[in-house]
């Protein structure tokens, strides 16, 4: 495996991470993110503050 694609593996990581550990997605769901491209998954992450998918009880 190149040095990019590690790199890129572990930002993805990183990502679906964070996104599980504040509840806007479930731990079951970590493969689905894990397929998704890195460019989707950075926009889901800048999104998470304007509340789409956030849950209404962490306000």
């Amino acid at each position: 495996m190149g040095r990019l694609v590690r790199i890129v593996n572990a930002k993805k990581q990183k990502i679906a991470a964070t996104l599980i550990s504040e509840g806007i997605y479930q731990p079951d769901d970590r493969a689905f993110l894990l397929e998704l491209p890195l460019k989707n998954l950075e926009e889901i992450l800048s999104l998470r503050s304007k509340s789409a998918f956030r849950d209404p009880s962490n306000k």
